[in-house]
């Protein structure tokens, strides 16, 4: 191959490599403008809330009092919990923080099964929590 023919095929080599560089920087634009765009979306429609999701199932939870505090100190006005945990629905009372309740897998059988179960369930796990500690739960 002669000189002239190595130069070419490097420069062509440069060339693919500063063209994926172009690609690669130019998907990372488009995605910040995605994003602004989508919080602009949010903004201008009005967000009416924040919510996150809280499992209490952990080898090291934080206590639901701190959690609640972090919650609110970032702005979060609503939470999904994955069960019925009675510290976490007792930290949430008065936190103005609304609160969906979600049923554990293993219970959705058996609560299906019986009026009763479910009637119980909700008992237990929503209206106490409602009445006597002001748990906004809907």
């Amino acid at each position: 191959m002669s000189y002239e023919e190595e130069v070419h095929q490097g420069t062509k080599a440069i060339s693919k490599k500063g063209e994926f560089f172009l690609k690669m920087k130019f998907c990372e634009m488009m995605n910040k403008v995605l994003l602004l765009w989508l919080l602009e979306c949010c903004l201008v429609a009005g967000v009416l809330g924040l919510g996150v999701n809280w499992g209490t199932r952990a080898t090291h939870p934080l206590p639901a009092e701190t959690v609640v505090k972090m919650l609110k100190d970032n702005g979060f006005n609503k939470v999904k919990l994955f069960e019925a945990d009675h510290r976490a629905l007792r930290a949430l009372g008065n936190s103005g923080i609304q609160v969906m309740v979600g049923i554990p897998n293993e219970l959705l059988e058996p609560l299906a099964a019986s009026v009763q179960a479910a009637i119980n369930w909700v008992s237990q796990n929503v209206s106490t929590f409602v009445t006597s500690y002001a748990t906004d739960i809907r």
